[in-house]
């Protein structure tokens, strides 16, 4: 008995084969999609952590200023000019720029520039370490972190209108203080800023 193969079986098997391979291809960009998904919402993550860790650093240096400020009992003189010119005054804390202090200006720009830029090129002079306004700290270095972080305090004085008043320091005293933190990277860099008013009684 002869066997007739019918040409509509081997069509049909042709087109399940097809099928199959398309099936197999939208599989396989399915799981390729899948991945750089997840590849990415791990970087994500990884981004998140980093900026997270150097936000807090960042605040650590923040509260440590106030801290500091808050605890003296009489405004600290504040420096001026360069760095390497201004010998008097406290370390800490700087003249903010005002008409007619035009060598206070340039700064704290100088500093963000620095800060901004590659770190290991920006020089000596990155601000007030936090370590500096931690002494009564037995440990005053944040862990995980690829550098201490630094701060820079502002100081604007309004006087009052009596004079004697004003020749004694009284009055409000503005402070302001900068910040930058840093993550595990450098790359991952956090710079806050917060502003307070002090009235001291003498």
């Amino acid at each position: 008995m002869r066997t007739i193969s019918s040409p509509s079986r081997r069509y049909q098997q042709g087109t399940v084969l097809a099928i199959g391979l398309v099936l197999l291809l939208v599989i396989t960009l399915l799981g390729i999609s899948a991945m750089q998904t997840t590849v990415l919402q791990e970087r994500m993550a990884g981004n998140l952590r980093q900026t997270n860790l150097a936000l807090q650093a960042a605040e650590a240096a923040l509260q440590a200023a106030l801290a500091y400020l808050g605890s003296q009992q009489a405004p600290p003189l504040p420096r001026s000019g360069d760095i390497a010119k201004a010998t008097s005054g406290d370390h800490h804390v700087w003249r903010a720029c005002q008409i007619g202090r035009t060598d206070d200006c340039g700064r704290l720009e100088e500093l963000l520039t620095a800060w901004a830029g590659d770190w290991a090129q920006a020089g000596k002079d990155r601000g007030t370490p936090y370590a500096a306004l931690q002494a009564d700290t037995v440990d005053a270095k944040l862990p995980r972190v690829f550098d201490q972080p630094r701060l820079y305090i502002e100081s604007r004085y309004i006087p009052p209108l009596d004079v004697e008043a004003a020749a004694e320091g009284k009055g409000v005293h503005f402070y302001t203080v900068t910040a930058i933190g840093f993550g595990e990277i450098e790359q991952a860099r956090v710079i806050i800023q917060s502003t307070i008013a002090r009235v001291y009684s003498f």
